[in-house]
Order: structure tokens, then C-alpha cells, then sequence
């Protein structure tokens, strides 16, 4: 593999290489289909002993590295952290990764974690919800749309899209996914893209279709239909929402 040759040049004139315990590749280039902007995504295991961190990207005759050099209990933290955030984007890397170098047992200790906390996140989900202050959100970035579809401003497709991804976010976690750009259109038409990703199904068809036809709409018209009945069926699917007598009471600090 001539990823495989390039590696092994960067590694070779790594600064830090003394304190390296453990390599690990992940992305296109482990899961499948790189393109020709795809890059080599290496994360380096260092010893625990050492208090630095680093990230940075190297090219290596026309390839891009992107290098991530922590010790293994940073790592962890990035895993805690993925998890509240309900990304598991580093959950995935060190999942689908393919080991390099494991000089004591530390990048399958790690790789193993990152397994067991993807399972677990699916098989003992918290109960989905929607609060009723993200469903005025919902409502009030529905408003400003339309108005913005009614008053022909030029800034249309730029608001939608900008409400359509905090709308997403705001499902997906919801349901307890993890939201991925990249690969929110791919979950729900193509069986690769979740394998890729470990990423399971949308529960929901109904919200999955117009989810679907949000992202691929073309014309403002159809933009804004469509946002309005994803809209429409987030809010049925947890209670329904109505602005009419909509109000949250609270301490000062609760609101």
C-alpha cells in the first residue's frame, strides 16, 4: 500500500518518536473509498508519563497527514467528551482504525474501549425528548424563514441551510444519534455510509424521507414546504408544539 510507504517516511522523522507507544490510521483510507482529497488521518499513542499533546498535518509526497499525538488518558477524556457532545466521532476513528504499532497493549486497549462505549450508546439509550424551549427554537427559526421566503431576500439559502443543520442537531440528539454532516443523507440512503461510520438507522421513516428531501430540495418553494413539515413532524413526534400561550416559568436562573 503506498499510504503504507508514506507512513512510514513520516514516522521516521517524527520529533517525538521516543515517547511513542502506539500508531494507529484511520478514515477513508482504513474504512474504504478514498478520493483525491482525502487525507491520512494517524493518531499517535504516546506515553502516559508525557504532559504535551500535539496535532498538526505533514505532506508526504503529495499526501496530507493528519497527525494527533496524545497520551492514552487524553484520549479518554476526547472519548467523555464525544460522548456527552452524542458525536462519537473519536469513538468511530479508534473503532474502524487499523492498528500500526501496539507496543504495550495500549491502542487495543483503546480501540476496545471505543467499541464497547458505541454499544453501549445504542443498546441503553437515554429517553428521547424534545424540551419545549428547543421546540419555540424550532418555531422561531421556521418564522424567520418563511419571512425570509416571503420578503425574497438574498440571503435565503444561506438562513436554510443554517436552520436546517441546528434542526437536525437538534433531532439527532434528541433520539440520541450522533449527527455527522457528512453523512446524514448517506445514514438514511446508503447501507456503506453507516457501515463506514458505525452508524445505525433513523427510527423514524416518515422524519427520515423528509429529512432526505430537505437536504436535496432545490427551489425556495420546495425549501421551505419541506423544512415547514420536518418541522411539523419533529413536533409531533414529541407532543406537539403551539405558540399560541407558549410560555416557560422558572427561577431566575432557570430559563
Amino acid at each position: 500500500m503506498e499510504w503504507r510507504i508514506k507512513l512510514d517516511i513520516f514516522l521516521s522523522d517524527f520529533e517525538h518518536m521516543k515517547d511513542v507507544v502506539g500508531v494507529m490510521v484511520c478514515g477513508s483510507y482504513i474504512t474504504g473509498n478514498p478520493g483525491k482529497h482525502s487525507d491520512l488521518d494517524v493518531h499517535i499513542i504516546l506515553d502516559n508519563n508525557v504532559k504535551y499533546r500535539e496535532r498538526g498535518n505533514r505532506v508526504i509526497d503529495g499526501l496530507v497527514i493528519e497527525y494527533f499525538a496524545n497520551p492514552p488518558y487524553q484520549i479518554l477524556r476526547y472519548f467523555d467528551e464525544d460522548l456527552t457532545d452524542k458525536s462519537l466521532m473519536s469513538q468511530v476513528q479508534f473503532a474502524t482504525g487499523e492498528i500500526i504499532m501496539d507496543e504495550v497493549g495500549e491502542v487495543a486497549a483503546l480501540k476496545e474501549k471505543a467499541i464497547a462505549m458505541i454499544d453501549d450508546f445504542y443498546v441503553n439509550p437515554p429517553d428521547a425528548s424534545v424540551s419545549e424551549l428547543a421546540k419555540y427554537f424550532m418555531w422561531d427559526m421556521l418564522d424567520d424563514l418563511q419571512d425570509a421566503h416571503e420578503t425574497n431576500r438574498a440571503d435565503f439559502d444561506f438562513l436554510y441551510f443554517t436552520a436546517l443543520d441546528s434542526l437536525l442537531r437538534e433531532y439527532t440528539s434528541a433520539i440520541n444519534r450522533p449527527y455527522n454532516r457528512k453523512a446524514i443523507l448517506g445514514n438514511i440512503q446508503d447501507a456503506h455510509v453507516r457501515e463506514k461510520y458505525l452508524l445505525r438507522e433513523l427510527p423514524d421513516e416518515t422524519i427520515s424521507r423528509l429529512i432526505s428531501g430537505a437536504i436535496t430540495a432545490t427551489g425556495k418553494n420546495e425549501k421551505v414546504n419541506i423544512y415547514q413539515q420536518l418541522t411539523n413532524a419533529i413536533w409531533d413526534k414529541f407532543g406537539g408544539f403551539n405558540i399560541d400561550g407558549f410560555r416557560l416559568k422558572g427561577g431566575l436562573n432557570d430559563l
